[in-house]
């Protein structure tokens, strides 16, 4: 056997992903598909990490998921501030890693002091029972900065909960979804779902009426009411009563990304900006984002 073999054969053992200091989510969604089942071993390099939204949290956990399944044994290089670590150990995104997961640090000790109107951990939804429990936390996180009794907190609050349903019902994920969230006291609420399933226009493709979109307009098609991958009346809200709900919080971004779409809203002063783009590679599942703008007053 040649030196050159042995190298090529090695390097197909063994598969190094970067994470940078800031990363997006959008760079872990393309390591998904660097990380395809030839590798035994995978290591995850995020000992840099500086910072990590609940997007980027979710993908991360993803990509975690995603590897896990892939290669015989995954590597997670911890971040090397202590802070950035201590923040991942407090959203659960160590807790119940698959057994093929070693971490580079042992997880740190952290005081679990009640968080209920700053953030969500990091949460598997799976069945209906998680998405009512996700609706209680929203409710709860999101009353803290519009009022718990506020148009937008009940709407946001049942808005995603119709979302989440709509992974337990339709992607056909094994895995459920990934949720997470955080209220940056100069920013506002960041909420983010992830989840492996089917993907937007897969699954809008099973209802005849919808067939043959590309995925930006299948995307697009999605958050209009009524429209489901099911012809049975009456369904199709999910995404819409999202859209709806974000919007009237009148400064706000929804972004979902999905096969070969990624489209984000933005609204500011209520007005809506569109800015849909197609990623250069798909996007497994659904990928969703919303942030809540801070800096408005309580409605009781």
């Amino acid at each position: 056997m040649s030196v050159s073999t042995i190298t090529m054969k090695a390097q197909k053992a063994l598969r190094r992903i970067s994470v940078p200091p800031r990363f997006a989510a959008a760079h872990l969604q393309a390591s998904m598909e660097e990380v395809n089942g030839e590798s035994d071993e995978v290591y995850l390099m995020a000992s840099s990490v500086k910072f990590a939204t609940p997007l980027d949290i979710c993908a991360l956990r993803t990509l975690i998921d995603h590897a896990s399944e892939k290669a015989r044994r995954v590597h997670l290089e911890c971040p090397s501030d202590p802070g950035v670590h201590r923040y991942l150990e407090r959203m659960n995104l160590y807790e119940g890693l698959p057994d093929n997961v070693t971490l580079s640090s042992p997880r740190p000790p952290i005081r679990r002091q009640p968080r209920g109107t700053k953030l969500i951990e990091l949460s598997r939804i799976i069945c209906d029972e998680d998405v009512e429990i996700l609706m209680d936390r929203i409710a709860e996180i999101a009353g803290e900065q519009f009022g718990r009794r506020s148009t937008v907190t009940v709407a946001f609050a049942t808005a995603v909960g119709a979302a989440a349903e709509n992974v337990v019902m339709h992607a056909q994920s094994r895995t459920g979804a990934l949720v997470a969230a955080q209220r940056y006291q100069r920013t506002g609420l960041e909420l983010a779902v992830v989840d492996r399933g089917l993907g937007i226009p897969r699954t809008l493709a099973a209802n005849p009426r919808h067939r043959g979109l590309s995925d930006l307009d299948a995307v697009e098609r999605s958050l209009e009411d009524k429209v489901s991958s099911s012809l049975a009346e009456g369904r199709g809200a999910g995404l819409w009563e999202l859209c709806d709900a974000v919007a009237a919080s009148r400064n706000a971004t929804l972004a979902i990304a999905s096969g070969r779409a990624d489209l984000s809203l933005s609204w500011t002063d209520g007005v809506l900006h569109r800015n849909p783009s197609t990623p250069a590679k798909p996007i497994s599942g659904t990928w969703i984002s919303i942030r809540l703008e801070a800096g408005k007053e309580k409605q009781q």
